[in-house]
């Protein structure tokens, strides 16, 4: 408020204090004072007096206008506390609307859930549809199952009729079938009786019967040792026998191939005598001859008469063919009987011309057997006496020999062979092997034809199935130029 009206105000209350106090106070109570200065108030008292009422109002006004203040504060302070209300209003307005926002987020997700559910369902409700075309079908298919059910339900209640019927007939021939029972029943008591006395008998012939089989047994066993030890006497009756077989055959062949030795020798003496030479087997009848070829040194070998000169034969096993290189290059054993012509000799024979080569086989039962090939020929000493070349063959022994073509000679003392161990060792003679090969005719001399400690003896796989366990008793190598 302006200081100027606060002071206007004041002024008023003083002086409408002063007017009050002197209608108030009598006369005689007045100080002199007083009077003195209230003598000239009487007349300024009219000239001030509407100025007096003027405050007097201004001050009524002014009172009421405090108690419009008074009442002013008031309503200000209900306005606060309705401010505050208002406040708090607001504050909870704003945490509900915060809270209708999170429900209004939560109602989209889940209104959005609803959708998917929805479109979902329409899916099922599609899906429903197409099963309910299937339903539709199967309903006619049961209804045509339902047709046919009640067809059988039909069939099956005749059925049943006829299961009654037979029931009936069942239950007549149950009660015919119990007076056979007991008709049977009956008789079987009687039959059991009997059985007994019947029982009793059997016992006894059996016990009779048991005393007679173990007789018979012993029987039987004495009969079996005796069939076996007669079995052991035919087998060695047996064995003996084709010893004796075996031996005859030898006998036979050894006197026949002594027979012609001594010929051979006979006329070998012959010959020697008359120091007749040939250069080959070719126009010589049968003997024993000296041989005289271009570059090697005179030799004797047996011409069988038929241009055929022979090279190597088995027989007895009277000479070794375990013999080492040196032996086997220059020959070795006796004309007459078992021997190797030599490596050099053959190398010098088959290089003048085509040879071909006749191999005579035979085994321990007599048996014998040939091969022929067409071109024989063998390489030199440097090159440790090669299988150059055998042609084509014919015969009934098989062919053991092509195998061993391009292959090099081979001694226990110079192995040559293919195979990590020594073949000539092995198999106890000089040959041109390979992997041990399919032949060996210089092997270890059977007389039995059983090899023995799994050595090797003189084999030609092909003529004996390959089986190494057995060995030959006979060879007989010859040759001839391919031309005679």
């Amino acid at each position: 408020m302006d200081p100027r009206v606060i002071v206007v105000l004041l002024s008023v209350l003083f002086l409408s204090d002063l007017i009050s106090a002197n209608e108030e106070c009598p006369a005689n109570t007045i100080p002199e004072h007083v009077i003195e200065v209230v003598e000239c108030s009487g007349t300024c008292f009219e000239v001030v007096k509407p100025f007096l009422s003027y405050f007097r109002e201004l001050k009524t006004a002014a009172d009421k206008s405090s108690e419009l203040k008074t009442h002013l504060m008031q309503v200000l302070k209900e306005v606060e506390i309705k401010d505050q209300l208002i406040d708090t209003l607001n504050a909870t307005i704003k945490s509900k609307d915060e809270q209708s926002q999170t429900l209004i987020k939560s109602k989209d997700e889940q209104i959005q859930t609803l959708n998917s559910l929805i479109k979902s369902n329409d899916a099922r409700v599609r899906a429903q549809s197409d099963n309910e075309d299937l339903i539709r079908l199967k309903n006619s298919e049961i209804s045509e199952r339902n047709n046919e059910i009640l067809l059988l339900n039909q069939t099956i209640n005749k059925k049943d009729e006829e299961v009654t019927k037979l029931n009936l007939k069942v239950k007549h021939f149950e009660e015919l079938q119990k007076n056979e029972q007991k008709k049977y029943s009956d008789e079987k008591d009687e039959f059991n009786k009997k059985l007994i006395n019947c029982s009793e008998i059997i016992n006894q012939n059996n016990h009779t019967l048991i005393e007679k089989e173990n007789e018979i047994q012993q029987n039987k066993e004495d009969i079996q040792r005796e069939d076996e030890l007669l079995k052991e006497k035919d087998k060695k009756v047996q064995e003996k026998t084709d010893e004796a077989k075996t031996r005859d055959a030898q006998n036979s062949l050894l006197t026949s191939q002594i027979n012609d030795l001594s010929q051979n020798l006979t006329k070998a003496n012959k010959r020697l005598l008359e120091c007749d030479e040939i250069n080959s087997c070719t126009t010589a009848e049968k003997g024993i001859y000296n041989i005289k070829l271009p570059g090697v040194s005179a030799f004797e070998a047996p011409c069988n008469g038929s241009g055929w000169t022979v090279i190597q034969r088995r027989m007895d096993g009277s000479v070794d063919f375990n013999r080492n290189w040196t032996e086997y290059r220059d020959g070795f054993g006796n004309v007459t009987g078992e021997f190797f012509i030599g490596l050099e000799k053959l190398y010098h024979i088959t290089q003048s011309s085509q040879y071909e080569l006749l191999i005579s086989l035979g085994k321990v039962d007599g048996s014998r057997d040939f091969v022929k090939y067409d071109n024989f020929k063998i390489g030199s000493e440097k090159n440790s006496y090669p299988l150059e070349s055998v042609g084509n063959y014919k015969g009934g022994v098989g062919n053991s020999l092509q195998k061993h073509v391009n292959k090099r000679f081979s001694t226990y003392d110079r192995d040559n062979d293919e195979w990590k161990g020594n073949c000539a060792k092995t198999c106890g003679g000089g040959w041109w092997f390979t992997n041990c090969g399919y032949s060996s005719l210089n092997g270890r001399f059977y007389k039995d034809e059983k090899i023995k400690d799994k050595l090797f003896g003189i084999y030609w796989g092909s003529w004996h199935k390959f089986d190494y366990t057995v060995s030959l008793t006979f060879v007989e190598m010859m040759i001839r130029p391919k031309t005679f």
